[in-house]
């Protein structure tokens, strides 16, 4: 009898666990729109538990992700001149992963002599691969590259490998021309961007490299990718150019740049350097604009970078970071091409 009335017990438990089961599944269901028969036998009601929870599980790690990328959007529209010294890293660490779904690695390498931390360093950047219009097309696409990156090759020869033609550029005494054009898809020239006028240094202006360029890829092709990884915190110098000379706009599909900061650099050298950023990320109004919009989908540190920073007062950042943008105009290009496509058929 005791057996019986455990088992009638047990019996009614689970009867009454399959329903608190079924209860929660319909509940799950109103939120994410799955339909749950009230018949169900309790093993396919846990699978459905299953699927409901990780649905919601995803879209609350959506929003997280949503909430954060809008916070850090508004340090976008806060003029770099107000900015407090938080504020500018919390821009410049805002990676905007939303912006970009397929973000893949180019360059990534290990020297085992100096072991792990060396994987992320110099060679590795981020190109957008989920963009119609943004995306290298394999064999079929063009790469700048200024900075070898102390003659670190990883990045130039896995896109020579995607199928890019790349020509890099790199003013080093310690780099002699044409001693890297081994490869039928990486062209070195011996020279850096930068002002003309500055002769010592054998610097060229973007536009006047591309002229010189254009007889090997064409006078209109678009540039897939342009890296820069230069010394000496020039690279603040060089984006500022490409912007104001409409280079990057007009040719540039993504930028690809490594950035650096100096540990005891003023505050107000901070902010002009974060106005920099700002003037590549300003809002595009409409897509006849010819200003451009470039879009941020990647900001990582150089983990061996990290230093006590004076504007912190002393606390420990990374005064080096990899960042990576693709160009909006060439995105609403596309969209504007589709829609009078489909308008006319």
């Amino acid at each position: 009898m005791k057996h019986q009335a455990l088992i009638v017990v047990w019996s009614t438990y689970n009867v009454n666990t399959s329903r608190r089961i079924r209860t929660v599944v319909i509940s799950l269901a109103n939120n994410t729109g799955l339909k749950v028969s009230r018949r169900m036998s309790v093993h396919r009601v846990c699978w459905v538990v299953v699927a409901a929870s990780t649905i919601l599980l995803g879209i609350g790690l959506l929003r997280c992700q949503i909430s954060d990328d809008t916070e850090n959007v508004s340090l976008l529209r806060k003029a770099a001149e107000l900015m407090s010294a938080e504020e500018i890293y919390r821009y410049v660490r805002w990676t905007n992963t939303t912006a970009c779904l397929l973000a893949v690695d180019f360059g990534f390498w290990v020297d085992i002599s100096r072991g792990l931390w060396a994987a992320t360093h110099d060679g590795r950047k981020a190109v957008c691969l989920d963009q119609q219009t943004i995306a290298p097309v394999y064999n079929n696409c063009l790469v700048y590259s200024f900075g070898v990156g102390h003659q670190q090759w990883t990045f130039e020869e896995d896109m020579a490998k995607f199928g890019c033609q790349v020509y890099s550029f790199d003013p080093s005494t310690d780099v002699v021309d044409d001693q890297h054009n081994w490869s039928r898809n990486i062209h070195f020239y011996n020279f850096g961007l930068g002002d003309e006028a500055e002769d010592a240094r054998n610097l060229k202006s973007a536009w006047t490299i591309y002229q010189m360029l254009e007889d090997r890829h064409g006078p209109t092709t678009l540039i897939d990718v342009l890296k820069i990884d230069i010394d000496d915190l020039s690279e603040w110098d060089a984006i500022q150019q490409l912007l104001l000379s409409g280079f990057l706009v007009e040719n540039v599909k993504q930028l690809v740049a490594g950035i650096h900061f100096k540990a005891d650099e003023s505050l107000e050298t901070y902010r002009q350097r974060a106005r920099i950023l700002q003037d590549l990320e300003s809002p595009l109004v409409t897509a006849e604009e010819s200003s451009g919009r470039f879009v941020r989908f990647s900001s990582r540190p150089n983990p061996t970078t990290k230093r006590p920073v004076a504007i912190l007062d002393g606390k420990e950042e990374y005064v080096g970071w990899e960042m990576a943008w693709y160009n909006l105009r060439y995105v609403l290009t596309r969209k504007l091409v589709d829609y009078n496509y489909n308008n006319k058929h």
